[in-house]
């Protein structure tokens, strides 16, 4: 699993001490990889909106998610039959 999160390196630095020993965090200041991804920014919302894509080892995309609030994620079981339906493949 791995985190990219859409901000300075100053702030992923932060998250990073905060999170990193549960999973490595980049960074995308320049919003490189965001834009390919259609990471969606809404200002009355007050930033990035959260995505979750899962992707296969070939870089097949099996699954993306694209939340409408920050709090807009789906549920653990959700992904999880979704990584035990890729590894069937």
């Amino acid at each position: 699993m791995y985190s990219i999160l859409v901000d300075n390196e100053n702030n992923a630095k932060k998250m990073e001490q905060k999170y990193a020993r549960k999973y490595p965090i980049f960074y995308d200041e320049s919003k490189k990889v965001a834009g390919m991804l259609k990471q969606e920014v809404r200002l009355i919302k007050l930033g990035r909106m959260p995505g979750l894509l899962v992707i296969d080892k070939k870089g097949i995309i099996r699954y993306a998610y694209y939340g409408k609030s920050m709090h807009d994620i789906p549920e653990n079981n959700e992904i999880l039959q979704i990584l035990e339906d890729i590894n069937k493949l």
